[in-house]
């Protein structure tokens, strides 16, 4: 029976289509902190960010998505003191997509929303994530992937576990998809 089970899966992959079917990708691009000149010890405001996913077409109009980003660090001056340190972010998030296709369904439009995690080296907390994207189909297999995420978080200036304010990373990147 599990034999029988694994074909089945191994064949639906491998038969997939746009109209469902599991993929992965990685994206890379530009992230930068916005937080409405709230909190001045952000020396560096841009920063590298990488981005990976994995997910699945339930149709061809929607899409649930994992992802997990990870920023390269960016220098913070600390008050009272004349070091400056450097944070990283790494964020995990699921999210709905909703597509819409033209063109004999090889450019894709969508809009994306969802919940996550984000982690920093001195504090941790949840996020909403919401953007747009377009994705451009090469082959059966492959598309690559234009899109503007905003991450959206509370910031914890007093450490007293309460949100003082909220943050936002802009995160405008390009991505390859590889369906399956």
């Amino acid at each position: 029976m599990r034999i029988l089970l694994v074909l089945a899966f191994i064949f639906t992959i491998a038969l997939a289509d746009r109209d469902g079917g599991p993929y992965l990708g990685v994206g890379y691009g530009i992230s930068e902190y916005k937080d409405d000149g709230k909190y001045d010890g952000i020396l560096e405001k841009n920063s590298d960010l990488i981005f990976f996913y994995a997910g699945a077409y339930i149709n061809k109009h929607l899409s649930v998505e994992l992802g997990y980003a990870k920023m390269q660090s960016s220098k913070y001056k600390v008050e009272h003191d004349s070091k400056n340190l450097e944070v990283g972010y790494s964020l995990h998030n699921i999210s709905t997509l909703a597509h819409y296709a033209f063109f004999d369904e090889r450019l894709d439009l969508y809009i994306k929303f969802g919940a996550g995690f984000i982690k920093s080296s001195n504090e941790d907390g949840s996020s909403f994530i919401y953007g747009i994207g377009s994705s451009l189909r090469l082959n059966e297999l492959l598309s690559v992937k234009f899109a503007y995420d905003i991450y959206e978080f509370g910031y914890d200036e007093n450490a007293n576990g309460t949100s003082n304010y909220d943050m936002k990373i802009h995160y405008p990147y390009i991505g390859m998809e590889f369906q399956f």
